[in-house]
């Protein structure tokens, strides 16, 4: 039922309620500009059923940390991955625009490029940025973290390799 509630708030309703979410599991929104703390809760808009779910779910656009899923890592930074994300990485590197649509169209170019479906490339970059195996659009989550954020944590992850 909350999940319905959720999704049918207004957006400043649902901001307040997301933000008091984030502060009880000890997360200050504050520090962030409000363009960006509401551009992260846009993406996750109708993906959650209860606010204490949301500091999981999206931690980590409000996080430098990023701690890995222990299981997800075994499955995705695996030595055959480490060149796929390298590429991705130089991929992204190169974009002079970093939103959505772009960031699709480079990820599945560089699939086809490597020989591999996005698939193989989305996992470990999901990963990569956000310590999960599941969350918001991945395309529209490399576009609210930003190309520097994005960068540092790609680069970290292949690292961990």
């Amino acid at each position: 039922m909350q999940g319905e509630y959720a999704r049918e708030l207004d957006d400043d309703r649902f901001y307040e309620l997301a933000v008091h979410a984030f502060a009880k599991a000890g997360m200050d929104t504050n520090t962030f500009p409000l363009t960006y703390v509401k551009a992260a809760l846009d993406t996750c808009k109708g993906k959650f059923k209860l606010f204490n779910e949301l500091p999981a779910y999206a931690g980590f656009y409000f996080r430098d940390e990023i701690i890995y899923d222990a299981e997800a890592a075994k499955k995705s930074f695996v030595p055959e991955n480490k060149p796929l994300l390298e590429k991705l990485r130089d991929t992204f590197a190169a974009l002079n625009t970093f939103d959505a649509a772009t960031l699709e169209t480079a990820l599945k170019e560089t699939a086809k490029q490597v020989g591999v479906k996005a698939g193989a490339l989305i996992h470990p970059t999901r990963l990569a940025l956000t310590g999960n195996p599941h969350g918001p659009s991945l395309y529209h989550l490399l576009e609210v973290l930003g190309k520097e954020k994005v960068m540092g944590r790609i680069e970290k992850a292949l690292n961990s390799f």
